[in-house]
């Protein structure tokens, strides 16, 4: 690309950062932000730190568009979804806080003894569906309107269980962990390892006031 239009885009995404420093930028200013961070490789660090700032559902969106491996983008959306920060859909609705983690079924030989140990540590609470056929456990903990007074003290008690089966599902394919809305799986740009700390910011978020 010749100078012209890197040139233009540093000075757009300059603006734009700029701007963040007088408040939160919007929707359509953080995917901007996010279309101009290839041509400018050279602000990646400070785009990450205004975004990782704003702690909102815009920049969370905008920092899971950034390539894997991304400095200080774990660090970022762990800070957001710590403090509650949820989704918003197209539609403009807010996500609820909620987490979710969902696998299939697999030939891989330690699979039946992970199925095992995940019947016995949520029982009815782990779903069985059919997705194109083929069949998914699911485990959801979803807060309703009102809010369940209950859900922090159910989530205490699955707290580390779900964090146990959640590392150890890592290296099977089709696994999804919901959080807030967001959904994490192999089309991710966080790996199964960068979403270990989202998975505990959740559960610290249940405690934050």
């Amino acid at each position: 690309m010749s100078e012209g239009p890197r040139h233009a885009a540093l000075t757009e995404l300059d603006a734009l950062l700029s701007l963040a420093d007088a408040g939160p930028l919007d929707a359509s200013s953080c995917q901007r932000v996010l279309e101009l961070s290839p041509l400018v490789p050279g602000r990646i660090r400070r785009i990450v730190d205004v975004l990782g700032r704003q702690r909102d559902a815009a920049a969370v969106d905008a920092l899971l568009g950034l390539p894997a491996g991304t400095r200080g983008v774990v660090e970022a959306v762990f800070t957001a979804i710590r403090h509650g920060v949820a989704r918003r859909r197209p539609d403009r609705v807010v996500c609820p806080r909620m987490l979710a983690l969902e696998f299939r079924s697999s030939s891989a030989r330690r699979f039946p003894r992970l199925l095992e140990r995940a019947v016995a540590a949520f029982g009815d609470d782990l779903e069985r569906i059919r997705v194109e056929g083929r069949l998914r456990y699911r485990l959801a903990l979803v807060e309703r309107d009102p809010p369940d007074p209950q859900l922090c003290a159910r989530a205490a008690a699955l707290e580390l269980d779900i964090e146990s089966l959640h590392r150890d599902l890592a290296r099977l394919r089709g696994v999804r962990l919901w959080l807030n809305g967001w959904r994490f799986d192999e089309a991710s740009n966080l790996p199964p390892p960068s979403r270990a700390p989202l998975l505990q910011g959740w559960f610290e978020s249940l405690h934050s006031p």
